[in-house]
């Protein structure tokens, strides 16, 4: 390998910022600011126990990186990182259960009503020095800094599904409707649409797309609303969305009706594949091209980052004349109740470390020489961050399509997906 390459990578690796960037911090400031927060006495480190989702890419390097410049940062602290997932579906219980042993925890924003409310053992507020400004977040993040729910929780990431294919896709492009998007995309071709439909809240997610498209916010929200509060199912999936789903369905699944767990395998099948199939339109999390990357590295003398800015194309996907909204998942981390009180220290040093663009620069990169993880950062900065987007170059195009997103931030709502997607399954099982 080139010895100018590996030289870059050790810098990055210890956080040693060019001279043209400040986007980062500067040495002096990490250690003034890690000083203010965690002590100087480096002789006797603070433990701080912080569980975050398990869906990073190449998570386990992830965590150790993250750790390791949090620790550079804040030597009075000793990080330790627990990947959890608390929406397993082999758990016998509700995962949340067990936010009581950690300091700080990584939840979905959809809970946090629940939390609120003295569920689980509740949350602190954190103070509002601590919590970043809310004009400073993106999109539904910032909907959610601005809320009642924005005392208790500093927003992290934003997850949602986006169109995403390549610039020269002149058919899809030109699309003006859903009809003509249909039209443009052919799964016995070369020009498939790749996408996973599968599970409550995912198929529930693209219903509620469709529900916004066609008959906007207000209706939409009153409607999954009702679908979540419906025990007897009484209340009946709206007719023109589900017509809508179903002839979306229809493009994925009519090469093996009878095989739809194929599609089922997102993460790997469906990026690969876009990766090698030009004309493929990718319709998914952005954390897909993470995948894609890792394919086209495959190719002898590539290198990560591979996909182009002026290459790639990412648009809301519309199931009407054009997109009213797409449905945004906000991840933030929450403070178990008692716990600000017993460690306020460390807590307030990496609540502050998570919101910067040094943690992000470490989340984008899980390992050295791989692919860069394509997480939404929550933080606007993140994205006018050159050495981000140097890793991430299709980054700031997700930006530009966070802000007409549908956040989904109570537990009702989220239930009332997770009931449209379980109603879906019943039409979708092979035939």
């Amino acid at each position: 390998m080139n010895k100018w390459l590996i030289l870059a990578a050790v810098a990055i690796c210890f956080g040693v910022v060019g001279p043209n960037t400040n986007c980062l911090a500067d040495e002096e400031t990490k250690s003034t600011t890690a000083n203010a927060a965690a002590g100087t006495d480096v002789s006797r480190r603070t433990d701080l126990n912080v569980a975050v989702f398990a869906y990073l890419p190449d998570a386990s390097t992830a965590i150790e990186k993250i750790e390791e410049a949090f620790e550079n940062q804040y030597k009075s602290i000793d990080l330790d990182l627990e990947l959890w997932n608390p929406y397993d579906d082999k758990r016998e219980d509700d995962g949340l259960e067990q936010i009581g042993k950690f300091d700080v925890v990584e939840i979905d924003v959809c809970r946090i009503d629940q939390l609120i409310g003295g569920a689980f053992g509740g949350l602190d507020a954190i103070p509002a020095e601590l919590r970043g400004v809310p004009d400073d977040f993106v999109g539904g993040a910032a909907a959610v800094a601005k809320s009642d729910a924005g005392k208790y929780v500093v927003p992290h990431w934003v997850c949602g599904n986006f169109l995403v294919f390549r610039a020269d896709n002149d058919a899809v492009r030109k699309a003006k409707s859903f009809d003509d998007f249909l039209a443009a995309v052919d799964p016995n071709a070369s020009r498939p649409l790749l996408a996973a439909m599968w599970g409550s809240t995912g198929l529930g997610e693209i219903y509620a797309d469709a529900m916004i498209d066609i008959h906007g916010v207000k209706q939409a929200r009153i409607h999954l609303l009702r679908l979540g509060k419906d025990h007897d199912e009484s209340v009946k999936l709206d007719p023109d969305a589900l017509a809508a789903v179903m002839k979306l369905a229809d493009e994925l699944t009519s090469v093996n009706r009878n095989n739809l767990s194929h599609f089922y395998n997102h993460s790997y099948v469906f990026p690969r594949q876009f990766a090698n199939q030009r004309n493929a339109v990718l319709f998914g999390y952005s954390e897909r091209l993470y995948y894609a990357e890792r394919e086209l590295q495959l190719t002898p003398e590539k290198y990560p980052p591979i996909l182009a800015a002026d290459g790639i194309v990412v648009r809301q996907f519309s199931f009407g004349a054009k997109s009213r909204g797409t449905p945004s998942w906000v991840d933030g981390f929450v403070v178990p109740q008692g716990r600000l009180a017993r460690n306020r220290t460390a807590i307030a040093a990496f609540l502050e470390f998570v919101q910067s663009n040094d943690a992000y620069l470490a989340f984008a990169e899980p390992a050295p020489y791989l692919a860069a993880s394509y997480l939404l950062p929550a933080k606007a900065s993140a994205y006018d961050c050159e050495e981000i987007v140097a890793k991430q170059p299709v980054l700031p195009q997700f930006r530009k399509q966070l802000d007409a997103s549908f956040p989904v931030a109570q537990s009702d709502l989220w239930q009332g997906i997770r009931a449209a997607g379980s109603r879906l399954k019943l039409h979708l099982k092979p035939e």
